[in-house]
């Protein structure tokens, strides 16, 4: 098979495969919250952020070198996997130590405490399956990672539900994540030994190669873990469990949305990585120009319908029970055309070896994001939080804009004026969408909004006809032109 046919296939098996966790994640999320109330709906949430913080000392970047060592070289990636397996196993007990270390120290609640030590075991087992579906995936076949993961959410779905049923709190929630998680274990070094992809001890890659290897991984993962969950950690320090859980479902259904760009993202570092490698500047300035403006098409109608609807989303699908998580929801749903946004960048970065300045905007990310909510939670709640999480993601985007200033140097003006039609789309839909729908069902509300969008985004030249006609091609599977020279040079084909 040739890599374009592997890459493409790849990349389908991840994409439905992803689709679906989301989707079955989110659905029961949805069920849990509705079910339990937002006391223990704040104790589950708070017990897995803790973790997922911590769990950074257990992987410390191990796992991306396991995966381009592996594609590399199969017995260098042996030799490697056996090392980063020795690092974790003494890791491992570390983090744990540190999560509840934390939790004893914060003063946590019995049931709280219990569900945190659940919540280190799932820790531990994500851990050891990360570095394991590694291997595999450095095999360049990801089909059984996206069966695995899909088996594993799907375990996960049905035991949280009957946690729910049985009434066993936030602990039994955080056991059925245990279970999805060990499944996955035992489903990864399975398939793995199948492969033949067993860890070579004889040939081991020194700590002082593994470390420098692993370290700039490690730093990302961290700046991002504190970042995204610092917050709820606050919150709960300050204000309790129930408004953990109001900020738990503004927080579930902004980021929702956030494999869209993941999966674009899988297809775009390829092509930027192979323009940087042919030296064709112009392809790539070109390419990162369009992808921000289709990133910006998508995540423009996202944010302003969903802010402009925020009060009718909770109280339909989460009643009165949840409205303190209405003003939340439509401040921090606008991180996602920040969010969008960012992959062309990171990937840009990535492509072209400079990976390092991404890590450099991560930490000031994290230091700002940090000071904020350690400045504004206490005084404002969910709001300080909310407007935190804003502030960030779009200076995220910032420092990352400005260190590819320079591959943007003949579309800078071009650039400039797209921001503003996307200020002015947003602006649009949002005013019209939140004055016009007050009193229209949900479904109606959602149609309309709909209709608005794709209006704005035409008049805003967001969305053009030659966007429409080459969808309308691809869906109807006749052949479809290849872009003139102009209009590569305008940039209005993506």
């Amino acid at each position: 098979m040739s890599v374009d046919k592997t890459i493409a296939r790849n990349t389908a098996w991840l994409m439905l495969a992803t689709l679906a966790q989301k989707v079955i994640a989110f659905l029961v999320f949805f069920y849990i919250a509705r079910k339990v109330g937002p006391t223990i709906t704040g104790k589950y949430f708070y017990a897995v952020s803790i973790t997922s913080i911590f769990v950074i000392f257990a992987d410390l970047g191990l796992t991306p070198v396991v995966i381009r060592e592996m594609a590399s070289h199969e017995k260098t990636g042996r030799a490697v996997l056996a090392q980063a397996l020795r690092v974790k196993f003494a890791l491992i007990p570390l983090a744990i130590v540190s999560a509840l270390a934390y939790a004893y120290f914060v003063h946590v609640e019995l049931d709280v405490f219990l569900a945190i030590l659940i919540a280190c075991l799932v820790m531990s087992c994500d851990a050891v399956s990360l570095v394991w579906y590694g291997v595999i995936r450095g095999k360049r076949d990801l089909r059984f990672e996206a069966i695995g993961m899909l088996i594993g959410q799907v375990c996960t779905a049905i035991l949280a539900i009957t946690a729910v049923e049985l009434s066993w709190g936030a602990a039994g929630l955080v056991f059925a994540l245990l279970c999805g998680s060990a499944w996955n274990v035992g489903w990864s070094m399975w398939r793995a030994w199948k492969l033949g992809l067993w860890p070579n001890g004889r040939d081991s890659w020194s700590l002082r190669r593994l470390i420098p290897a692993a370290l700039p991984f490690a730093l990302a993962g961290l700046f991002v873990k504190v970042y995204s969950f610092i917050d709820s950690l606050l919150l709960r320090h300050y204000d309790g469990f129930a408004t953990v859980g109001q900020y738990a479902v503004a927080n579930k259904l902004t980021y929702a949305f956030q494999f869209l760009p993941l999966t674009f993202a899988a297809a775009l570092y390829p092509a930027m990585s192979s323009a940087h490698a042919e030296k064709d500047r112009a392809s790539l300035e070109r390419t990162l120009y369009g992808s921000l403006r289709l990133m910006m098409l998508v995540s423009i109608p996202l944010a302003a319908v969903i802010s402009a609807l925020s009060s009718t989303i909770i109280l339909t699908f989460y009643k009165t029970t949840y409205s303190e998580a209405i003003i939340p929801l439509s401040i921090l749903v606008w991180v996602l055309p920040a969010l969008f946004l960012d992959f062309p960048v990171g990937s840009l970065l990535n492509a072209t070896r400079r990976s390092f300045k991404k890590t450099i905007a991560m930490g000031i990310t994290m230091v700002v994001n940090v000071g904020l909510n350690v400045w504004l939670i206490p005084r404002f709640g969910m709001l300080g939080a909310s407007f935190t999480a804003l502030i960030s993601f779009w200076l995220l985007l910032a420092v990352g804009l400005w260190f590819v200033r320079h591959d943007l140097a003949s579309q800078a003006w071009k650039t400039i004026l797209l921001f503003v039609r996307g200020a002015g789309a947003a602006l649009v839909i949002w005013y019209i969408v939140q004055a016009v729908t007050g009193d229209m069902p949900f479904v109606m509300a959602l149609l309309f909004s709909g209709a608005v969008s794709v209006l704005a985004l035409f008049l805003f030249r967001l969305l053009l006809v030659k966007d429409v006609m080459f969808c309308i091609r691809w869906l109807l599977r006749r052949p479809v032109e290849p872009p003139s020279e102009a209009e590569e040079e305008a940039g209005t084909h993506v």
